[in-house]
């Protein structure tokens, strides 16, 4: 696991250093720019001048150390700040003084044209963006602003502790952002570095020391936590020898329509393959025949029908017998947006008080009140209808409105680029994952994967947590046979039953 702090706790770790272990503030600034400038050279790749581009606080401090020690190890160095050295402040002044000192020539940006700062730009082989880190709030402005412009068409930029305009914290990008190759973090690791949009500017990441160990300085708590494939085994518990299927647990999907005829049969299959002990599956009357061909190993329960839906005034009745015998329900896969569509998901808002995954067209229903025991899977675009919001204040968003939805929902799983999982007490991101997973009925797979731990018991954040887990390494592995365009959502589904989930 990897924990992400909020930037208020890394400050304030930083006077916990210097009050309780006595380490001044300068000799901290003079650690984590050693430690930077030894990553920097590492990943250097024959890169033998460096442009430092300072901005007015601490983060421009750190790049005047980066740029004394770059420096002394023979490296071409010149800083471009945006203001004079003479005007720093605290330690950020000590460690630009050092550097002036040391015969780094130090320009002041407000001296130089446009053209000359691009020229600057082209002449270094790395550019090193030391300009706002994780004090700075809101749209970048003024001479910070113009720098990050101008330092755009770099071929290569390296970010200390956060690229600037990406806020630590959420990872939006209000206006602006530096587009790192990457970035060298102090201390601990910042949320913004795992959430879109801001692990877009990040590129590889790379936490350093300042000198004092984490765990005796950084006393807020963690805002979000990174999974990854090999925490896999930490969330799944053993299998007993003498394990039968009914102590698997039971799914019930409810979905399919004459549309979406496919959806409810790869969340079915997918369930399956996880583990899941029983799959019933509750489709149109018109769909049973040709879903029993393909997944014979689920037990159909076929539905009543009304123009190609599920019909709402015979639900009840039909699905009624089935409830009692279930831990889990999978709605939405496939299930239309009519109005029978909507009666069936009220109708188990109202009667199903165990765990429910609400997925697809069951996330297009206006419920009244908390849905309680409810995982929400929604994408930005259903979470935008949610919300009320547009698709695009969702993606720049993405912690803000997965909070919001668990408060309306209880947990919500929300699906991108490093997934976001959140309930009432902590966030969780996936770390893993990637284009291969953007298929027609990726997100059926999903539901019956994340379905059916649900259904084993798990608690709703490590269900929805493992699942995303299993169904990002299983599209990784179907995108090394097909190739990351070839991949289709039944090879992800089966590829589920192969992820190794025991220590």
């Amino acid at each position: 696991m990897r924990r992400y702090y909020p930037s208020d706790a890394v400050r304030e770790a930083d006077r916990t250093a210097s009050e309780v272990l006595g380490v001044p503030g300068i000799v901290l600034m003079e650690n984590a720019g050693l430690r930077a400038a030894d990553a920097i050279v590492s990943r250097r790749r024959g890169a033998e001048n460096f442009l430092v581009l300072c901005g007015p606080g601490n983060n421009g401090g750190d790049g005047f150390v980066v740029a004394r020690h770059l420096d002394l190890m023979g490296f071409g160095v010149s800083v471009i700040a945006v203001q004079s050295a003479e005007e720093y402040k605290n330690d950020a002044a000590a460690a630009a003084a050092s550097a002036k000192s040391a015969g780094i020539p130090i320009r002041r940006s407000r001296d130089l044209e446009d053209y000359d700062i691009t020229s600057y730009v082209s002449a270094a082989d790395v550019v090193i963006d030391a300009l706002l880190g994780t004090g700075a709030r809101g749209e970048p402005r003024g001479e910070v602003l113009r720098l990050m412009t101008l330092c755009s068409d770099a071929g290569r930029v390296i970010a200390l502790d956060v690229p600037s305009g990406v806020d630590p914290d959420t990872g939006e990008v209000k206006g602006s952002a530096v587009k790192a190759e990457m970035t060298v973090t102090f201390l601990a690791e910042k949320p913004g570095l795992a959430v879109a949009p801001g692990v877009f500017c990040r590129g590889v990441s790379e936490l350093v020391s300042i000198g004092v160990r984490g765990d005796l300085v950084l006393r807020g708590g963690v805002a979000l936590t990174g999974y990854d494939r090999s925490d896999m085994p930490l969330l799944a518990s053993p299998t007993p020898p003498d394990i039968h299927k009914g102590s698997r647990g039971a799914l019930l999907i409810v979905g399919g329509s004459s549309n979406f005829r496919g959806a409810p049969m790869l969340s079915a299959l997918s369930a399956l393959k996880s583990g899941c002990g029983l799959v019933f599956l509750a489709v149109p009357e018109t769909l049973a025949g040709t879903a029993s061909a393909v997944v014979p190993e689920a037990i159909f329960i076929p539905l009543p029908e009304r123009n190609g839906f599920i019909r709402g005034g015979a639900f009840e009745r039909a699905i009624s017998p089935w409830l009692d015998r279930c831990d889990a329900i999978a709605l939405g896969p496939g299930l239309g947006r009519s109005a029978d569509a909507s009666f069936v998901a009220r109708y188990l808002h109202r009667e199903w008080r165990k765990p429910i995954l609400l997925d697809a067209d069951a996330l297009r229903v206006r419920y009244d009140g908390r849905y309680e025991n409810a995982l929400v899977t929604p994408h930005a675009g259903e979470a935008a209808f949610i919300l009320g919001v547009t698709p695009g204040d969702v993606k720049m968003k993405m912690l803000a409105s997965c909070d919001a939805l668990a408060e309306r929902f209880g947990s919500v799983l929300l699906k991108g680029y490093h997934t976001l999982i959140s309930n009432s007490l902590e966030r969780r991101v996936v770390l893993e994952g990637g284009p291969e997973l953007a298929v027609p009925g990726s997100g059926d797979v999903l539901s019956g994967i994340v379905g059916a731990f649900l259904a084993a018991g798990m608690p709703p954040i490590d269900a929805a947590t493992l699942g995303a887990l299993v169904h990002a390494v299983s599209g990784a592995e179907a995108a090394r046979s097909s190739g990351v365009d070839g991949v289709l959502a039944r090879e992800i589904a089966h590829r589920a039953e192969r992820i190794p989930l025991e220590g």
